[in-house]
């Protein structure tokens, strides 16, 4: 009872900031439903760009809150970077202390969850199915973020998509690199290198490099 009346507060506090948000980054009729609710405790680096929904409810989206034991809400924040485009098909719960920087393309599926502390970072496009859990400190990212040139000055390693299927499980301070395919019911094992391509349904996946543990497995929260 003292958890929810705490949430709720938090909730309440966090207000402001969260019609601001809506305000920027959503079109005007949807930005009056308040569909994003942000914790107070939230940087707003850059409201450049824009948000859709595959669907559209008050507080359908949350950032910021949540209640994992190992992260003191009260000197981590969480930080809000949207200079592209972030389409939620569904309900998404992004953790306290999560680093969200979308200059390209994030598209999030129904009941995406951050426990908290992690980071995604979008130059081209990521594309993340329904019912996946990212685990603390976590990192997903399209690109290197720095240019490797040639001889003759071009670009050898450009962002490249990524793309996660439903229901995965990615474990603890996992990374998840330029170019991967991770597909549907996958487990990937705590602090792997995932960039290669795993097209088989329902595998454990772990290790770095990661490779193909187990196959036919299974999750729930």
């Amino acid at each position: 009872m003292m958890r929810k009346i705490l949430t709720n507060f938090l909730y309440l506090f966090g207000l402001p900031k969260s019609i601001y948000v809506c305000l920027r980054l959503c079109r005007l009729k949807d930005a009056i439903r308040l569909p994003i609710i942000v914790s107070h405790k939230t940087k707003l680096d850059d409201l450049s760009g824009s948000v859709s929904f595959g669907k559209i409810k008050p507080g359908i989206v949350r950032i910021g809150f949540g209640s994992v034991e190992t992260f003191d809400f009260s000197y981590q924040r969480t930080i809000l970077h949207v200079s592209g485009h972030i389409h939620f098909n569904g309900k998404s719960k992004i953790g306290k202390s999560s680093r969200i920087s979308v200059a390209g393309e994030l598209v999030l599926g129904e009941n995406f969850h951050i426990s908290a502390g992690g980071t995604i970072i979008s130059r081209k496009k990521i594309t993340i199915g329904k019912n996946t859990l990212m685990a603390w400190d976590s990192l997903i990212t399209d690109a290197d973020h720095h240019h490797i040139l040639d001889q003759e000055g071009r670009i050898t390693n450009p962002p490249a998509e990524v793309s996660i299927g439903n229901q995965v499980w990615i474990g603890a301070r996992s990374m998840i690199l330029k170019g991967a395919e991770i597909a549907n019911g996958s487990i990937i094992g705590a602090q792997s290198l995932v960039s290669g391509k795993f097209r088989e349904d329902r595998c454990l996946i772990a290790g770095n490099p990661a490779r193909k543990l187990k196959k036919d497995v299974y999750w729930q929260e």
